[in-house]
């Protein structure tokens, strides 16, 4: 865990983010001119490393500048493209904190001033390292400088010991530094549950799941930090009683599994990423705005005459999946937009006991999915270095394509998950529960498959 460079960009020498930015945009592709142009607006004119190396290091250290093009990142664009200074510096923390572990500043910072504790170089640099934040040199001030980027901000007060500011964090980062303390002092458990809970419930219209669906994923998934006969009692009711969730319809007894959950507001209003690590990052805006559409409307989606609302509908039955069989999304490999509307690839990830990598493709077609398009996958998984290969269709597979699963499953470490319309169909109608049992339907089988292969090692 590291934090960005900040070689000659600090507030004191930038003054607005956005200047260099929007310079570097004016300018490109004739590269000198903006280097000479750094040179005169932040250097003096002097003709030096400071605008031709240590800028560009920064920018690229922070995910703004594209070496090889020469040009802005999108993120680079986006605080180029801030309205004013502030709003130029509220878009830098913003994104390191998504990014690049910019919260551990925030996070550092109060422990200090919970203690009383002056906030400096040394102290920061102490503080981080408990943290866990490597990569901190004797020398280095890059923690420094972005505490100072946090402060130019508003997100702390540098004239109070850079005391941080929860109005302006949770304006510009959705999620306080008291509610993050919040979230890192409740039991694991219950940390476990509002991370599951938070993830099945974003994908539903009224956020209310059935409670046995969330606490099933914990004791599958987590089975060691979990005691079903006090489910209730340590985690459902210490998360109630504290507003993060809320129960309705529940039976007499223990009454862990029955009836609904809710994610109430105080949860809901948390960004996912700080839930989900990553998620608000690998997935696209436009899908993260409807990822709690009806199945029902992904369904209408996927039958649509419109090819856009047919590749919308893709996306989203892909997404949705992948969430309810608790797998983080990594990557989107090819988005419908780039093929034509009828498929989508992309990588997840999950931790259920160990860790698994996915390459999931999904087709909205009306042909068989053939052999050649789950041999291109076996590829990919390869050279990914997958270990489950899965493939959705709205439409079935070849006889041909099943068998060459089943070779590839027998003779190598990879496994395929083969979903087909009807799979699609009854999980779109019935929800996440049929789809865990296709699933383990599934391994059951293709355990059969790979006890063909050897265990012990070949005596010579």
């Amino acid at each position: 865990m590291r934090l960005p460079s900040f070689n000659d960009f600090s507030p004191g020498i930038i003054g607005d983010v956005r200047q260099p930015l929007l310079t570097l945009k004016r300018l490109t592709p004739d590269f000198d001119a903006v280097v000479a142009a750094w040179a005169s607006d932040f250097f003096n004119g002097a003709d030096n490393k400071r605008a031709s190396t240590n800028i560009p290091a920064s920018l690229t250290s922070l995910g703004l500048f594209d070496r090889k093009t020469r040009r802005l990142t999108p993120e680079g664009e986006l605080i180029a493209s801030a309205g004013t200074p502030l709003a130029g510096a509220e878009a830098l923390s913003a994104h390191v904190v998504a990014t690049r572990n910019g919260m551990m500043i925030i996070e550092a910072v109060r422990a200090l001033n919970r203690r009383a504790e002056p906030v400096s170089k040394v102290s920061l640099k102490r503080e981080l390292q408990l943290l866990g934040v490597e990569g901190l040199s004797a020398a280095t001030t890059d923690h420094t400088t972005l505490l100072n980027w946090m402060a130019a901000a508003g997100l702390l007060d540098k004239s109070a010991n850079y005391m941080p500011i929860d109005s302006a964090l949770k304006r510009v980062l959705g999620v306080s530094s008291e509610e993050r303390a919040e979230i890192a002092a409740l039991p694991l458990e219950q940390q476990i549950f509002l991370k599951i809970l938070r993830r099945l419930a974003e994908a539903e219209t009224t956020h209310t799941v059935p409670a046995k669906f969330v606490t099933d994923e914990c004791l599958r998934d987590y089975s060691v930090h979990f005691d079903e006969d006090q489910l209730s009692k340590k985690v459902l009711r210490p998360l109630e009683m504290a507003g993060w969730i809320a129960l309705t319809a529940r039976t007499e007894g223990r009454g862990a599994k029955s009836g609904m959950v809710t994610a109430t507001a105080k949860l809901l209003e948390v960004p996912f990423s700080a839930v989900v690590p990553d998620f608000d990052e690998v997935v696209p805006a436009d899908l993260r705005d409807k990822i709690d559409l009806p199945r029902s409307e992904i369904q209408r989606l996927l039958t649509s005459e419109a090819t856009y609302d047919r590749g919308l509908g893709l996306e989203l039955l892909a997404l949705r999946m992948l969430i309810d069989l608790g797998l983080q999304p990594r990557s989107f490999r090819q988005r419908s937009k780039d093929t034509a509307y009828a498929e989508v690839d992309l990588t997840a990830e999950g931790t259920q006991l160990l860790f698994s990598r996915w390459n999931v493709q999904c087709k909205c077609v009306k042909t068989n999915v053939g052999l050649g398009d789950v041999a291109k996958e076996v590829g990919l998984a390869i050279y990914g270095r997958s270990h489950v290969v899965a493939v959705v269709t709205t439409s079935d597979f070849s006889r041909e394509a099943i068998n060459y699963a089943r070779e590839i499953t027998v003779s190598t470490h990879l496994q395929f998950l083969l979903i087909n319309g009807a799979v699609v169909k009854a999980y779109l109608e019935n929800g996440p529960a049929s789809l865990h049992a296709f699933v383990a339907r599934n391994a059951g089988r293709v355990m059969t498959e790979k006890r063909q292969q050897p265990i012990n090692p070949t005596e010579r």
